[in-house]
């Protein structure tokens, strides 16, 4: 992605390629426009040994390439009139502008989220800004489309094999951990590994991060046993190395087991109930660009389905463009007042879209930088989330 020019200046620095999310901007580019990633593939081939000529040696330079398409996304909030203002003790423009600034961070996140999953799920709480599969502006919301985990990145806890065979038994546990990191170590094109700056270990031990549920954190530290969970918090708290400053390594409810950072999803997670639909990719291969083969498959009546999200490097991309005409940033913030300055409306906007990096590799449509694990995850409050934590 691009290093130099305005993006570089005003966001101080693309972000590492070495992060799961990567940031690229194009300010000469606008709503409706894309703005291309390459993956160039790691070169394979003999090396030549002695004085045995090169000509004919030279190992090629293979690429695959998706676009990333952006649009212009606001949001408004009404400062209220002046009558409004006379009755209330509080500064309501100050608060419509706070309102904002926190609307757009939760759709930055949930937009994220969305994407790394695959998929938007059931749950649907007050604060979830991008709205279900069923509103008619979903599909606009996200802006580019939400594809399904890739065969060879969709994983499921215990004896399940699909999101419609997930039964009372497939709680996420440690083991299952260690067994999907040894899957996808094994594969072809395993997770490259996290790196954040001043991270002496990263290089040698490659970092993974997966994100539970609040359900599925807790149904895995009550199953697992006191000593192994202890142990696991202690290695998370030690993986940190003496002047690493970053948000992965707080330590607030994470634990580290088998080389995968484990850290909890506050509030928000990508969950079905009973009789919902998940849709997932059977296995198809086309020999092009990424085509989902999909089937649909029923969540079993009484199981409730929640999804991890396993990330390495270059997971998910972001995408920036110019946010108005004139600007040279892709945010943007305007405040007008209206009805003969009686009102004040207040508008946040950008322009930006996120896409998983999925490419074509070997011929298989592979997430490059994400996996997921679907597990049994009951409401701890029912009668099966008691049953299961009594068991």
């Amino acid at each position: 992605m691009p290093k130099d020019g305005s993006f570089a200046a005003k966001a101080k620095g693309q972000t590492s390629p070495d992060y799961p999310v990567v940031k690229s901007g194009d300010l000469s580019k606008g709503a409706g426009d894309n703005v291309s990633v390459d993956l160039f593939n790691i070169l394979t081939g003999k090396p030549v040994m002695g004085d045995k000529k090169m000509a004919g040696k030279l190992m090629g330079l293979s690429y695959s390439s998706m676009d990333v398409k952006i649009n212009q996304t606001r949001a408004g909030a009404d400062g209220g009139g002046r009558m409004q203002q006379q009755r209330t003790e509080h500064d309501l423009r100050k608060i419509a502008m706070t309102g904002l600034q926190a609307y757009m961070g939760r759709l930055e996140d949930q937009t994220c989220l969305v994407h790394l999953a695959g998929a938007r799920g059931s749950q649907a709480h007050a604060d979830w800004v991008v709205p279900l599969t069923t509103d008619p502006d979903y599909a606009e919301i996200v802006v580019n489309t939400v594809k399904v985990p890739t065969k060879n990145r969709h994983f499921y806890a215990g004896a399940a094999t699909t999101p419609g065979t997930v039964a009372a038994t497939d709680w996420l546990s440690l083991q299952d951990i260690s067994r999907i990191k040894a899957q996808i170590a094994e594969g072809t094109v395993p997770l490259q590994g996290v790196k954040v700056k001043n991270d002496e270990r990263a290089w040698g031990q490659a970092l993974w991060v997966l994100f539970v549920t609040e359900r599925q954190w807790l149904y895995l530290r009550h199953k697992t046993q006191a000593t192994a969970f202890n142990q696991a918090a202690k290695d998370a708290f030690e993986r940190k190395s003496p002047g690493v400053k970053h948000p992965l390594f707080d330590n607030y409810e994470s634990i580290m087991w088998d080389g995968v950072l484990i850290k909890k999803l506050d509030r928000y997670a990508i969950r079905w109930n009973a009789a919902d639909i998940v849709t997932y990719d059977s296995g198809g291969v086309d020999g092009g660009t990424y085509t989902e083969v999909v089937t649909d498959g029923t969540i079993d009546s009484g199981i409730t389905v929640d999804r991890a999200i396993l990330v390495g490097a270059q997971a998910l991309c972001k995408a920036y463009g110019k946010s108005a005409a004139g600007s040279d940033y892709f945010y943007n913030w305007s405040e007008k007042k209206e009805d003969h300055d009686n009102a004040i409306e207040i508008v946040a906007g950008m322009m930006n879209g996120t896409a998983k990096t999925t490419f074509k590799i070997d011929g298989v449509d592979t997430d490059h930088g994400v996996a997921v694990i679907d597990s049994y995850s009951p409401d701890p409050g029912s009668a099966a989330g008691k049953a299961l934590l009594a068991a």
